[in-house]
């Protein structure tokens, strides 16, 4: 029996080093490398110096109630025009649209598959028996990404979805804060316009007497009662006026406008009641329409995706691999294997536990914010009712009042009634003229504070210009 060599099979030779730096190759070339580009911070402020800079582009407002809102700066800005203009100018909002992006870019990579790995590796023998070079080749894919990419996608959408809707709702409250800004200044404004009537004719009383005094031909009381009306509406002035630029300033901060800006404001159409069964209705839809509610609810099914993700995390196999082997000795392998996380210490239950208090807090933070709306709501409707009523009283009153002023003072100069009743007199029309301006502007606040809480349009008694 002859025994010769045994059949050679015809095979293909492998250079290992060719295969790796295909490998690496066409790596580079699937992947696609982004360049980095500076974007250097700003020096200095941007503010506008003038409101003909400001943004007027209505088409760009999203939230529903604001839509109706037309802009004519041509004749002035009421404050549902100013409303508007902070949603479309406000530096705070436009930051916030910014982050945006970041929300964007994180659901793109939570909808991204895991991408395999490979491992490579070259040993050339350099002495010993053995003279082959050996290699290896293991690809290998996370399995745990894998399994939880469906829910990771989930959480990441809808915490996109809460970030829009919170700046919906940021938007929504940007432009009634603006509303309210507008409402003061104007109140303010023209309670020192009033005053400055009321301040000229004291001061010239005050003077006319500090002569007839120097004369004797009056009473140091009776100069001492012109001084203290004086006074009184100096001081009452001074305040108004102060509150006026406040009012201007915070809004003027609103808008990005340089804080030395005039912003022409003019009085809007006054506002109209609304129906009680429309307050009802709206108080009901709330958690359909209003953004921060929405937003909360898609803040709970992120948490919610989260949960599924923590609890699909258990699964023991993380990650699998193929091995495909050469050693110096000639002999080639190939074999699987797989990366086990045993639930030894409880980490992964650990966290499915964390995620499940999360998700009951948040359910807690919805029902909280629920009960504080309708608060929110009822607290408005009682302002707004207590405060038109107080107006009404004080109204009836100053109009008593003021139309005693004159003959009083007629009666005053005659001699008819005395320093003392004069001062008082004019002192309860500045205070009650005062309580009634604060009544009026604390209805006008009151009635944007209803619409804010219930997410509707400004209800106006004439359409808006």
């Amino acid at each position: 029996m002859t025994i010769g060599p045994a059949p050679c099979r015809p095979t293909v030779p492998f250079r290992p080093a060719l295969a790796i730096g295909a490998i690496v190759a066409g790596a580079g070339l699937l992947c696609a490398c982004a360049s980095y580009r500076p974007l250097p911070l700003p020096a200095q402020a941007d503010l506008r110096a003038s409101p003909a800079e400001l943004k007027v582009d209505i088409a760009r407002l999203r939230g529903t109630p604001l839509r109706s809102i037309a802009i004519d700066p041509r004749d002035g800005l009421d404050p549902l025009e100013v409303a508007a203009l902070a949603v479309l100018n406000s530096p705070d909002l436009r930051a916030r649209r910014a982050a945006l992006g970041v929300r964007s870019a994180e659901v793109f990579a939570a909808g991204l598959l895991p991408e395999p790995q490979i491992t490579a590796g070259v040993d050339k023998p350099v002495s010993g028996p053995d003279t082959q070079t050996a290699y290896s080749l293991s690809p290998s894919l996370d399995l745990a990404a894998l399994l939880a990419r469906s829910s990771s996608l989930s959480a990441a959408r809808f915490t996109a979805r809460q970030a829009d809707l919170d700046i919906l709702w940021a938007e929504w409250t940007t432009a009634q804060q603006a509303r309210q800004l507008a409402e003061t200044a104007l109140a303010d404004e023209m309670r020192a316009s009033y005053l400055e009537r009321i301040l000229a004719a004291a001061a010239e009383r005050y003077a006319r007497s500090s002569q007839a005094l120097q004369r004797r031909d009056v009473t140091l009381q009776t100069t001492a009662a012109d001084l203290a009306v004086k006074l009184d509406a100096e001081s009452q002035l001074a305040s108004a006026r102060q509150a006026a630029a406040k009012a201007r300033r915070d809004l003027n901060a609103l808008l990005d406008l340089d804080p030395r800006v005039l912003l022409p404001l003019v009085e809007g159409p006054p506002p109209a009641p609304l129906a009680p069964q429309a307050i009802e209705g709206a108080l009901a839809s709330l958690p359909e329409r209003r953004p921060d509610l929405l937003a909360l609810q898609a803040g709970y099914r992120a948490q919610d995706a989260k949960l599924r993700q923590a609890v699909i995390a258990q699964f023991p196999v993380a990650s699998i691999a193929y091995a495909y082997a050469k050693d110096p000795a000639g002999t080639t392998t190939q074999g699987l294997s797989a990366v086990l996380a045993l639930p030894i210490f409880g980490i992964k239950a650990a966290e499915v536990r964390l995620q499940t208090a999360t998700r009951a807090q948040l359910l807690a933070e919805y029902q909280a914010r629920l009960d504080q709306t309708q608060a929110e709501v009822r607290a408005a409707e009682a302002e707004l009712a207590a405060s038109q009523g107080q107006a009404s009283v004080l109204g009836a009153d100053v109009s008593r009042l003021q139309a005693l002023v004159e003959p009083a003072l007629k009666a005053y100069q005659r001699g008819d009634i005395d320093s003392q009743t004069y001062l008082t007199l004019t002192q309860n029309v500045l205070a009650r003229r005062a309580d009634l301006d604060d009544k009026r502007l604390a209805a006008r606040i009151a009635d944007i504070q209803l619409e804010t809480a219930l997410f509707l349009p400004p209800t106006t008694s004439s359409p808006a210009p």
